[in-house]
């Protein structure tokens, strides 16, 4: 079943991917790659690949503590990238996209599979937001801009910012029954939920155990989204000077990358279509850049999005069944056997 679900998951993105190469115009996508030279292009490709492996060397740091089964840096590298195509394509955004990295997690118990996923995106969205903040902070302090965009700009921030504290909070406690105890005083029930909430409740602790007993890899996996950010910022700036305009400077690529991450978090539309772009229209206009920069910088970041999602849909495709996991060691969370060490 859950083989399928992959399979029917790709074709699906597979069509998108279709239409949205239609709908962006080839002859405008061919028009803008002319305008860069062979080594730009690669080494934009490059960084985006660089990009992916960093988030798999996080994700490996937390599933390590998570499962003591051995999964290879290629399956988890192949899942990043697929659950990039799942979000890119299809309306589930990024939620659908961790549910699909969670199923290819062969042989790991599906339990551990999904609680090094919950703690993986939960570390990259507390990294992004300590950064969108720091961005934030400085353009307060050094930009001039009307009080309506200052007011949105802290307001999206604070939401985050609650939002990330009530999820690590939850996680904590028990965020999977918390979700399943919300929805029965709602008077919303599910069978299937009702049937694995002593594989839920497992997940929770596994979790929980993670937060209480393996700081230092946290850490580290919030250091490496940390640099994760700060290589977004290296493509937004040599995109700039690939397309031509030599007067960006590392700061302002920077404010404009940390601002318009609120695009990216955003999870309502595929590909983000509308949002992405009108996030970052106003974000140029206050750092004046000439909208035909901000333009093409927009349509040079949504083709490299693109290309490693259609890279994404390679390992859903050939995704082979994998050997069934007995429930008894499903069951059992596992540490790691350094755990008192970290």
């Amino acid at each position: 079943m859950q083989q399928k679900i992959i399979k029917f998951s790709a074709f699906l993105c597979l069509g998108m991917f279709i239409y949205f190469i239609i709908r962006a115009n080839p002859g405008e996508l061919l028009r803008l790659i002319g305008r860069l030279s062979p080594f730009a292009i690669l080494l934009l490709i490059f960084l985006r690949f660089v990009f992916w492996f960093i988030r798999t060397v996080s994700w490996r740091l937390v599933l390590a503590r998570c499962s003591c089964e051995r999964v290879s840096f290629s399956t988890l590298f192949w899942a990043e990238l697929a659950g990039h195509a799942m979000g890119y394509f299809t309306p589930s955004a990024k939620l659908g996209g961790d549910a699909i990295r969670a199923m290819m997690l062969h042989p790991v118990p599906k339990n551990q599979a999904l609680a090094s996923v919950v703690i993986d995106k939960t570390i990259e969205l507390i990294a992004t937001i300590l950064m969108m903040s720091l961005g934030l902070f400085i353009t307060l302090v050094r930009i001039r801009m009307p009080s309506t965009q200052r007011i949105v700009f802290l307001s999206l921030t604070a939401l985050m910012a609650i939002f990330i504290f009530l999820l690590f909070r939850k996680q904590k406690k028990g965020l999977f029954i918390w979700i399943l105890d919300s929805l029965k005083k709602l008077r919303i029930k599910s069978k299937y939920f009702e049937q694995k909430r002593e594989r839920l409740i497992e997940t929770d602790r596994i979790i929980a155990d993670f937060y209480s007993r393996h700081r230092r890899p946290f850490l580290y996996s919030f250091i490496l989204y940390v640099v994760m950010v700060m290589l977004w910022v290296a493509e937004m700036h040599l995109s700039f000077l690939f397309l031509g305009m030599s007067r960006i400077t590392l700061l302002k690529s920077f404010l404009i990358t940390t601002l318009g991450i609120v695009a990216n978090i955003i999870p309502v539309i595929p590909a983000g279509i509308g949002i992405y772009d009108l996030s970052y229209l106003p974000i140029f206009a206050i750092f004046r850049v000439p909208l035909k920069f901000g333009i093409a910088v927009i349509l040079l970041r949504r083709l490299l999005n693109l290309f490693m999602a259609a890279i994404g849909l390679v390992p859903m495709l050939r995704m082979k069944p994998g050997r069934p996991v007995k429930g008894a060691v499903a069951a059992v969370p596992i540490s790691s056997p350094s755990a008192e060490n970290d």
